[in-house]
């Protein structure tokens, strides 16, 4: 098998503030290029409407023709390879297994620029292998306890262990990626969205002062979707499933015209054939009969 990867690390490029001001000045360009097109009127060809790489889309594997990332590089913020973004204020982070983030290039929080070692921090965190396998199991483990018919007396302090750690999960992914104004924020990921909403029906639950709200407690089971924001693969493929979905409504709406047809020809066909016929007695169950002293007169008349 040939060997594609023939610029390692010349592939990618530090994300830096000169990075950043190029962003700007190409989002510039682009505006004023646009502005004087619309002065002009139409008649000068528009840009190519360039479109996201499917190949280099958020959470996938990165292709193997760009090569391995340097270790160096990995959790690091690098330039991306999509020309895509070349006018977006964003940046990508290679982790270990060459899996793609993308993060806003602008102030998350309105605090913490890409470059601020507090934020750089949190990304490193957040993408990390081992970060996700511990989110994944504390979501298991309180799959388990949810489903427990007799739950633990200190359940109270162990509701309070969990929602801690989800809490510190929040903080991580709002000061790495944003709360919700920018491209590729937290919010902005319905995922997360549901995340967000969970925990913060959770709040509300242990607020005493509404006096008995275990109606609220019922969100506590959408805590087992965590799974879906915290896996990267799990987003892909439940992505790739329902935009199947989509592709193939006029196939199920097809498939549910041709049973209907058949309920509707078994209907006419075999309807009321049944009806007011005994079945004997000592092929059913008591508790089902209901005229059992008629059915036996008709049995042994």
């Amino acid at each position: 098998m040939p060997n594609f990867s023939f610029s390692t690390a010349n592939n990618f490029l530090r994300f830096t503030p000169e990075s950043l001001d190029a962003i700007k000045k190409r989002i510039a360009k682009k505006e004023a290029k646009r502005s004087k097109v619309l002065e002009k009127g139409s008649d000068e060809p528009q840009e190519e409407n360039i479109q996201p790489q499917l190949d280099l889309k958020n959470f996938k594997k990165l292709p193997i023709l760009y090569g391995k990332p340097p270790p160096w590089l990995i959790g690091e913020p690098l330039e991306d390879v999509d020309p895509y973004y070349r006018d977006h204020e964003t940046f990508m982070v290679l982790t270990s297994h060459s899996r793609i983030f993308r993060f806003t290039a602008s102030k998350s929080l309105f605090l913490f620029s890409p470059f601020h070692p507090l934020r750089r921090l949190a990304i490193k965190i957040l993408i990390h292998v081992l970060f996700i396998a511990f989110i994944t199991f504390v979501v298991l483990v309180n799959c388990v306890f949810m489903a427990l018919n007799t739950p633990p007396t200190d359940g109270n302090t162990t509701e309070i262990i969990f929602t801690s750690i989800y809490t510190a999960e929040f903080v991580i992914k709002v000061v790495a990626r944003g709360l919700v104004w920018n491209e590729f924020t937290y919010l902005r990921d319905p995922w997360n969205a549901l995340d967000f909403f969970v925990l913060i029906m959770t709040y509300i639950a242990f607020n005493q002062k509404f006096g008995n709200i275990s109606a609220l407690r019922i969100f506590r089971v959408l805590r087992t979707l965590k799974a879906v924001s915290v896996i990267p693969g799990l987003k892909v493929i439940i992505s790739s499933l329902l935009q199947s979905v989509k592709k193939l409504a006029n196939v199920m709406l097809l498939t549910v015209f041709s049973l209907a047809v058949f309920a509707l020809v078994g209907l006419q066909l075999f309807m009321g054939n049944l009806r007011n016929n005994c079945v004997p007695c000592s092929f059913l169950p008591e508790n089902l009969i209901r005229n059992k002293n008629d059915c036996l007169e008709m049995e042994n008349p």
